[in-house]
């Protein structure tokens, strides 16, 4: 029994279609629009810049080192392309000709910033913090060095660490957060979603009048209840490959990251499709007509439910929670989206198994009214 239901889902092209290839292919194009629009906006070419040192000291040789360090290109920081000239007014021309974007001028006690007249907001903004994170900690340690020569040292040792008093939480993230990240796992989750069809499918396959193959089932002599394991089996085994194959698609051709635990990635997989069969065959019992129109209905009923959880317009969600957060608690899409969100990207997955324990809750509750109501089937059906 489970071989034949087997059989005939693999014929069905368009579940092939709607269930792997189309959200693999509207992937690709999305990878192929913006794939590294992340990387780009987050991305700062290195400025071309020019330093003129007319004084000597301890001023001018920390800030000199201070622009060696961030003109590394085998740093981190590699963000000055420096050049150094002996005086300022042949430096300014350059400036003006467009050879430098950022010019600075380096006095005993003081430093001066000159911008090309086509400069960008980057550069003036970094230029701007350079000089003024600069004075600022070279004022403090002449300071320290004038009250108290000792603590000169450590006040000089806490300028150079780099502290960060606005970082999330520790293990906040398990991967960088890229915004983007979002259209694809929500493409995985609409394909996961796509499930549904097969649900209303099972309902039709043991339905006697909705279909023929139903009627012939109908009199057969096997159980229903063993109809209705091999079908659901059937269908949710075709698409826990085919989401497989497309997390690999993810993953090593696209480098989307799928978090760090394949367990749990799994479980969000298996979840995900066994509430999808379920919320079709609830589809697929409450909706009259034929497979067809069943099957109408419910695509209609997936693509609202998708496009209310951001696939489109990814503020949504967003907006939702700030004005209405029952909807994204309600929205089956969105649940799945989060899930899968949290799992791929945060470090903490006390959220990740809040959402999956929403889904396994009611895609019990969906199975349960399935199976009763299907069982019935035999007996109207005759």
């Amino acid at each position: 029994m489970f071989k034949y239901f087997l059989k005939k889902r693999l014929r069905e092209k368009q579940f092939v279609f709607w269930s792997m290839i189309f959200p693999l292919a509207l992937m690709t194009f999305m990878h192929i629009a913006f794939g590294n629009i992340y990387d780009i906006e987050n991305h700062i070419d290195p400025m071309k810049t020019c330093v003129v040192t007319e004084d000597t000291g301890v001023f001018v040789y920390n800030f000199q080192s201070l622009m060696d360090e961030m003109s590394d290109e085998n740093g981190d920081n590699y963000y000055f392309d420096l050049d150094y000239a002996a005086s300022v007014e042949p430096a300014k021309k350059s400036l003006e000709d467009g050879e430098y974007e950022i010019l600075f001028e380096v006095k005993a006690d003081d430093i001066k910033v000159f911008l090309a007249p086509g400069h960008s907001a980057t550069s003036a903004y970094m230029a701007k913090a350079v000089c003024d994170s600069y004075m600022r900690n070279y004022d403090l340690i002449m300071e320290a060095y004038e009250k108290d020569p000792g603590s000169a040292q450590a006040v000089l040792d806490n300028t150079l660490e780099e502290v960060s008093y606005t970082k999330p939480a520790q293990s906040a993230f398990s991967e960088d957060p890229d915004p983007y990240s979002w259209f694809f796992y929500s493409t995985l989750v609409m394909g996961i979603f796509f499930n549904s069809m097969s649900g209303v499918a099972i309902v039709s396959e043991l339905c006697a009048d909705v279909s023929a193959d139903a009627m012939r089932l109908s009199v057969s002599s096997a159980k229903k209840s063993r109809m209705i394991i091999s079908s659901f089996l059937s269908k949710f085994s075709i698409s826990f490959v085919i989401v497989l194959i497309q997390l690999l698609f993810m993953r090593y051709v696209m480098d989307i990251s799928l978090g760090n635990s394949i367990p749990k990635l799994l479980l969000f997989v298996a979840s995900s499709i066994l509430f999808s069969l379920g919320f079709g065959v609830i589809c697929g019992t409450i909706f009259k007509g034929s497979t067809d129109n069943r099957g109408n209905k419910t695509t209609s009923v997936v693509m609202i439910s998708v496009f209310l959880s951001g696939e489109m317009i990814q503020q949504l969600p967003g907006v939702f929670e700030k004005y209405a957060p029952f909807i994204n608690d309600i929205n089956p899409a969105t649940v799945m989206n989060m899930a899968f969100y949290k799992l791929a990207i945060c470090g903490d997955y006390t959220g990740f198994y809040m959402d999956i324990a929403k889904i396994l809750v009611t895609t019990l509750i969906f199975i349960a009214i399935g199976v009763f109501v299907l069982r019935r089937e035999k007996y109207a059906s005759l």
